[in-house]
């Protein structure tokens, strides 16, 4: 059995050393006759472009499997390794009082002439006569509030003080009358006795009573022009006027609107009409603390930076340091007055001030100087010095850079760099050209 299925296999087996014969034999015929051919040319088996198709593909997928696994352990491995964290500076445009600065700090500029006006009494606003930005002069009408009825309670009192003067020349007349006749009668009673003491004391009573009133009518008078004096005064305080010179920086209220001294809303009246300040006495107000303090004395200049006023730098000098320190936030106050104020400076605007050394100020110490960068970000080797820029990206190369010295710790950039970029502090051997780092927050 195993012998018979051993020989059958053996019959199947593809004998490739074996030539194909030239002579092809066909199955016999019924009549047992065999019949053969002989092929014109070579046999050749041809195979369809499917078949080599999926042949390609058969290769292609492995070989893709096998980059994109590649790519992926690639990119993990990069992700799992941190990048290097590293310092940096940013090169920035400064001039030389920047340079010389002993102390910078910040604050707020205010005016030291500045005043919320209001009124001295109660009433509702009938004419607002400034808007906003307009320059006054001391005495000009800022607004007046209504006072009608001031107007005829004035013209009564007027009207009641030329009644009692008619009154009191009246009375005077009267009293000159009783005088006359007091004279008479005495003269009658002393000489002539033809009068009687009786009649004599009565006209002195009468001439008395004649000059007491007068004198109630004099101090009528007196009381009434007092109360008209105060009623003109109360008209002339519905006139509210500037205290000083200065520019109206905000109105506090409009036509209509009721204005109560010490008032804090609408619920309860306007307090002011309008905010005035003295636009030429600009300062700027700072909080220096405990520690620098001791670099800041009175009349040292400074220079002043405004952010609304870009590329502008204003001369200043320091006008008063508060005697009294913030417990809380252990800072002194400190006002630096603006000597060369413009129509570009207001109160409440951010400003930066560097105090200077106690020297004169120079105009040519507030012109744009040039780039610099710290010492500690310039690498040299021979007569070549570079830099590590940091790059948007967060990688960093290797920058030639044209230097000269400065100060102890800065370097005037001539070439290489631009305002802005940002430079590796203290670099070390382990820097290379688009190597990731990573910067401190």
């Amino acid at each position: 059995m195993s012998s018979s299925l051993k020989d059958d296999l053996a019959s199947l087996k593809i004998d490739r050393g074996t030539k194909r014969p030239s002579v092809i034999s066909a199955p016999q015929t019924q009549s047992g006759a065999q019949v053969s051919y002989r092929p014109s040319g070579p046999v050749k088996v041809k195979k369809g472009l499917g078949w080599r198709l999926f042949t390609l593909a058969v290769w292609c997928i492995p070989l893709a499997i096998v980059a994109t696994a590649a790519y992926l352990v690639r990119d993990q491995i990069g992700k799992m390794t941190p990048a290097a964290e590293v310092k940096f500076a940013t090169v920035q445009l400064m001039t030389e009082s920047d340079i010389d600065k002993v102390l910078a700090a910040k604050g707020y500029l205010r005016s030291r002439n500045q005043a919320q006006v209001g009124a001295k009494a109660p009433g509702r606003v009938e004419v607002m006569a400034v808007e906003e930005g307009d320059k006054v002069e001391p005495g000009q009408i800022l607004a007046i509030l209504e006072h009608n009825d001031l107007k005829a309670s004035l013209t009564s009192r007027q009207a009641t003080v030329a009644r009692t003067k008619a009154e009191l020349r009246e009375a005077e007349a009267d009293f000159r009358d009783k005088q006359r006749k007091v004279i008479r009668q005495e003269t009658l009673v002393t000489q002539y006795k033809t009068s009687s003491r009786e009649e004599l004391e009565a006209s002195i009573a009468q001439r008395d009573m004649a000059e007491a009133r007068v004198e109630a009518l004099k101090a009528n008078i007196a009381f009434v022009e007092a109360t008209a004096k105060e009623t003109e005064e109360t008209i002339r305080n519905m006139h509210i006027v500037a205290p000083f010179a200065g520019t109206v920086l905000a109105k506090g209220a409009e036509v209509g609107e009721t204005i109560t001294p010490g008032g804090m809303g609408a619920a309860s009246g306007r307090g002011s009409v309008v905010t005035l300040a003295n636009l030429d006495l600009l300062e700027v107000e700072t909080d220096i603390t405990e520690a620098q303090i001791s670099k800041v004395a009175i009349g040292q200049p400074a220079e002043v930076m405004v952010t609304a006023s870009p590329g502008r730098r204003y001369q200043g000098r320091v006008r008063k340091i508060v005697p009294l320190g913030d417990r809380a936030r252990a800072t002194i106050k400190v006002y630096v007055q603006i000597l060369d104020p413009d129509e570009r400076l207001f109160p409440e605007l951010v400003a930066i001030v560097n105090f200077l050394p106690n020297k004169e100020l120079s105009e040519a110490k507030t012109q744009v100087s040039g780039l610099f960068v710290p010492k500690s970000a310039v690498q040299e080797a021979g007569d070549e010095s570079t830099v590590w820029r940091i790059d948007s990206d967060k990688t960093i190369h290797k920058v030639k850079v044209l230097t000269t010295p400065k100060s102890d710790d800065l370097l005037k950039v001539e070439d290489g760099l631009k305002a802005g970029d940002r430079v590796v502090l203290n670099p070390g051997p382990e820097m290379s050209e688009n190597m990731k780092v990573s910067l401190p927050d």
